[in-house]
């Protein structure tokens, strides 16, 4: 049908074979041939050719089990590693960067490859001026396979992974149990700005007029530094800046004010707490009135809330035990921002759905997920976050997966189309 309708689309390529002999077959010949199509690809998928049998085979947790995708061999080629470069993230993490002699690989010029961290680079043994074997992973992300040790002259230098930040100077931390080195100063200017681009983002504080580009131009030329400084805003210092009308002001200053009202899981995952997901969000925000009560909570008190665990609760409990990050908070509340959880406060425990929960899984064409959840909310339902035994309503969109098999497992969970649903909504 796609087809028909002019997209592109393998209906020329798509074979039907009664042999997995043929089928390997036809997956080399077309692998041969990769270089000569006009577009990349990095494999075909093979699939049971009935849907009876489909039905039957059913599905894993994660996949199909009568589809499987065969990848061909990654691309690869050689260069020569000149220098690391550690970057500063969001969380604080470092991430050592390999600086690359300028290589071809399907199709995409690769000059840096993230070597992810210090453990990576003592495995491969790798050495500035190492010749070095590069792959992009499923014709996508570019990584070292290995270094060429054999290749070596004694010119080759170790890479000296830093003690110290960067950024800041300040010390590096080794959280126990993992592998990645971490500056623990929030106030880091690398994890600062880092920190402004994710709290103006579209599922957190949804500030439109501020997207990333602008908030590294405003950082760049010293109108923000700190979150707070976006409710400070001097609208006046705009005036002039190049690509900056009046409307561009005037539309910044409507969406900086209309973000202070955000609902309290937003402005939780905006600020960027290790481990909160929006989900995580809304069950920590779903525990109080107001946000500095996290303040009060144990990793103990955490552990009772749904989907928390122990990386999380002592996530959190760190975050609210940092005098800066209370500070902030304090400064964001009598800047306006709404620190309060009003759902909490005009609670709905009585509504029609009052202890039951649901789960959308799947593309939803009928509303958006966001205004469905509200809705389940807003008549006393509680979301969740995974299937599980404590699920009552599964609401399926198109191409739902692995938690629609999981949930079809589960006699108690009640499974929902959009249409089921409504009516549901219409009938509570």
């Amino acid at each position: 049908m796609m087809y028909k309708l002019g997209f592109r689309s393998p209906v020329k390529e798509a074979r039907v074979f009664r042999g997995i002999q043929d089928v390997i077959d036809y997956c080399q010949t077309f692998e041969a041939e990769r270089d000569n199509l006009p577009y990349e690809i990095d494999g075909m998928v093979i699939k049971v050719n009935n849907l009876e049998v489909q039905d039957k085979l059913g599905m894993t947790s994660h996949h199909p089990r009568w589809a499987i995708a065969y990848k061909f061999k990654a691309r690869q080629a050689t260069s020569v590693l000149r220098r690391v470069e550690f970057q500063v993230g969001r969380t604080g993490s470092i991430t050592p960067v390999a600086k690359i002699d300028p290589v071809f690989i399907g199709g995409v010029t690769v000059t840096s490859v993230s070597l992810f961290n210090e453990d990576v680079i003592r495995e491969k043994d790798l050495k500035i001026g190492d010749t070095v074997l590069v792959e992009r992973a499923g014709d996508v992300i570019p990584y070292i396979v290995r270094s060429a040790a054999e290749f070596r002259n004694g010119s080759e230098t170790e890479i000296q992974f830093p003690t110290h930040c960067p950024v800041c100077n300040d010390p590096l931390f080794k959280p126990e149990g993992e592998s990645a080195w971490r500056c623990v100063n929030i106030n880091c200017e690398a994890q600062v700005l880092e920190r402004l681009i994710h709290f103006v983002s579209k599922d957190a504080m949804d500030i439109r007029s501020l997207g990333e580009s602008n908030v590294r131009k405003f950082y760049g030329i010293g109108l923000l530094k700190t979150i707070p400084d976006i409710y400070r805003f001097q609208f006046e210092e705009l005036k002039g800046l190049e690509g900056i009308g009046a409307k561009s002001i005037e539309n910044l200053k409507t969406a900086i004010e209309n973000s202070k009202g955000q609902p309290l899981n937003r402005l939780i995952f905006a600020l960027g707490i290790r481990y909160i997901g929006e989900t995580t969000a809304k069950t920590l925000a779903n525990s109080v009135s107001h946000i500095l009560e996290l303040q009060q909570k144990t990793e103990a008190d955490l552990l009772t809330l749904e989907d928390v665990g122990p990386k999380v609760a002592g996530s959190v409990v760190q975050f609210f035990s940092n005098a800066d990050n209370i500070h902030m908070l304090q400064e964001l509340e009598a800047l306006g921002v709404n620190c309060t959880n009003t759902k909490k406060q005009h609670s709905t425990e009585a509504g029609a759905l009052a202890g039951k929960t649901f789960l959308f899984t799947g593309t939803l064409s009928h509303f958006k997920r966001s205004d469905a959840e509200e809705m389940v909310e807003a008549k006393g339902g509680k979301l969740l976050g995974g299937v599980s035994s404590k699920l009552n309503y599964l609401v399926v969109g198109e191409d739902a997966g692995s938690k629609l098999e999981k949930a079809k497992k589960i006699s108690t969970v009640a499974i929902l189309s959009e249409t089921e649903f409504l009516e549901l909504m219409q009938q509570s």
